[in-house]
């Protein structure tokens, strides 16, 4: 089967980065008749965004690659390890920009009657934005960017020009071709310019596309309400165009109102006019808006902070890939909401899944807590000194010492790959704590974390502690405080995930058991593989009274 996500826009990325840490997981897979699960074995990756700058879709890709990197790792080793089984596949599609007029202005300059028409649909500031930084809101500019950027596939492919989205729809092709089942998704916010134009263009098109093999195409859509509030903008509204939060619930609205009208749902197996099989739709009320640390239009500069709803946004996608939409599985096809029966945001809010997240995501926040406590500097000392102190250090000494001199800069790269992958987990889980709506939380102090029923909030401030330490230059950084939150770590990591029952897994037991560790395979692969997937499975033992 065939698996596909198209993030559109800066908030499709941010989905797509908390797909990521899914994945890592194993949270991608389907049921058999038994109900077991199967990790999905690959899920195809394509960021759409013209803001090619966004710093959400920068920080996606840099997750996306850490992760791939030491998936490739594990891949030799496929029943031996917890997670890293699902092979992500990220592109970001470049859409020939050099060959695209970036404004409306520049589209219609040597036409005179399309210039007429444009005066009178946009204003001057509409006309002349350059879409280099997205479509600030606006989606009516984005229509116009996607219609020609759609049409002009065809033409790339006759002129022998590579294109990203040429490639997937290739791939999709030559599965359909065979006979094999397709599931593509796509994913973004209907309430600001590139999601909003960008998901019905994409999505009629692909629908016409595969018209032919309709029964073997499912295609779905998750489509974010407003869910946070921008700062409001220094800028002059008469000389740019400016973000603003009051507009989004009235966007969302004629957006929902688009898609009901224009029949985007199919209604039973004989429509086929309609284009999604399946709708996800997730929001909040305004009471539960928190506001972004700044404004911004695009760019690097737009770089938000996760939020729990893109993490619900991933398992949304995850049951859409091991749901059936066609033949006898046709009374799936439906619009989706997610209603949470919580009074607060925990883990019991995940229904069904709640021990699979709260030990899948717990533990591998515990065993990236325990790394930048304990094993990080260990670890980085004795790989590049070759120190004897590897053949005492119980985490060391079965998978590091010894290592031949010619395996050492492959061993740092690796260390590396795995000091960003758990470096951006962490982060985001810090992310999503700190802009927990206020109507599922408890009230936070100024530039506090505020208290909460998934992850101890005191806990993870000495984490960050430790994660902005490590991010400074050796000379810059403070080795009490460092220590000092490292040491608080190592000493109540039990605490960190919030249980109903005390989670005896300490740290102590975490490192004690790393020594016992099974040998994955030889080489520098073999021995990160076989450390992470040791620290991963200690992490995950649960202890219960």
């Amino acid at each position: 089967m065939g698996c596909y996500v198209l993030a559109v826009g800066g908030t499709g990325n941010k989905i797509l980065e908390s797909l990521v840490y899914l994945a890592a997981l194993d949270g991608l897979y389907t049921l058999d008749e038994a109900g077991n699960q199967t990790p999905l074995t690959e899920v195809t990756l394509l960021s759409v965004d013209v803001d090619a700058a966004c710093g959400n879709t920068t920080r996606a890709k840099r997750a996306a690659e850490s992760y791939g990197r030491l998936q490739e790792a594990f891949r030799r080793y496929p029943a031996e390890h917890p997670g890293f089984h699902t092979a992500l596949t990220l592109e970001r599609w470049n859409m020939n920009l050099s060959r695209r007029a970036m404004s409306v202005d520049k589209m219609v300059e040597n036409h005179r009657r399309d210039q007429l028409l444009s005066r009178t649909i946009f204003s001057r500031t509409e006309s002349a934005l350059e879409y280099s930084e997205g479509f600030r809101g606006h989606p009516d500019l984005g229509v116009l960017f996607f219609h020609d950027l759609l049409n002009s596939l065809d033409d790339l492919r006759r002129e022998g020009q590579p294109d990203e989205m040429n490639r997937l729809l290739d791939r999709i092709q030559a599965e359909l071709d065979r006979d094999e089942p397709v599931k593509l998704i796509l994913c973004g916010s209907i309430f600001g310019g590139t999601g909003a134009s960008g998901i019905p263009a994409v999505a009629r098109f692909l629908r016409k596309r595969f018209a032919a093999r309709s029964q073997r195409f499912e295609m779905g859509a998750m489509l974010m309400l407003p869910y946070y509030r921008v700062p409001d903008s220094s800028a002059d509204e008469n000389a740019e165009i400016v973000v603003k939060s009051d507009d989004f619930l009235d966007k969302a609205r004629t957006a929902l109102q688009y898609y009901g009208m224009e029949g985007m749902i199919r209604d039973g197996e004989q429509d086929e006019n309609g284009v999604f099989d399946a709708l996800y739709l997730l929001g909040l009320p305004p009471e539960g808006f928190v506001t972004t640390r700044r404004y911004s239009t695009g760019s690097q500069s737009q770089e938000n902070d996760a939020h729990m709803l893109e993490w619900l946004a991933s398992r949304c996608i995850a049951a859409f890939f091991r749901t059936g939409f066609r033949g006898a599985e046709q009374h799936h096809m439906d619009c989706y909401y997610y209603q949470l029966h919580t009074p607060s945001f925990c883990w019991q809010s995940f229904d069904q899944e709640e021990k699979a997240y709260r030990r899948g995501y717990g533990s591998l926040l515990k065993a990236a807590a325990l790394f930048f406590a304990e094993c990080y500097p260990t670890l980085k000392s004795c790989i590049s000194l070759d120190s004897r102190q590897s053949a005492r250090v119980n985490y060391c000494a079965p998978y590091f010492a010894r290592r031949p001199a010619a395996e050492r800069e492959k061993l740092e790269e690796l260390l590396q790959t795995l000091y960003r992958f758990l470096n951006f987990y962490a982060n985001w889980m810090i992310q999503i704590v700190r802009t927990l709506p206020p109507i599922l939380c408890q009230p936070a102090e100024e530039g506090r974390l505020p208290q909460n029923e998934l992850l101890d909030a005191n806990l993870l401030e000495e984490l960050l502690v430790l994660l902005t330490q490590y991010g400074l230059k050796p000379e810059e950084r403070s080795r009490a405080e460092k220590d000092q939150a490292a040491e608080r770590l190592q000493r109540e990591l039990h605490r960190l995930v919030i249980r109903r029952t005390p989670d005896r897994q300490t740290a102590a037991k975490i490192i004690a058991g790393l020594g016992g560790g099974q040998r994955l395979g030889t080489g520098a692969e073999g021995a990160v593989c076989s450390f992470l997937a040791a620290l991963l499975r200690c992490a995950g033992e649960e202890e219960d009274q």
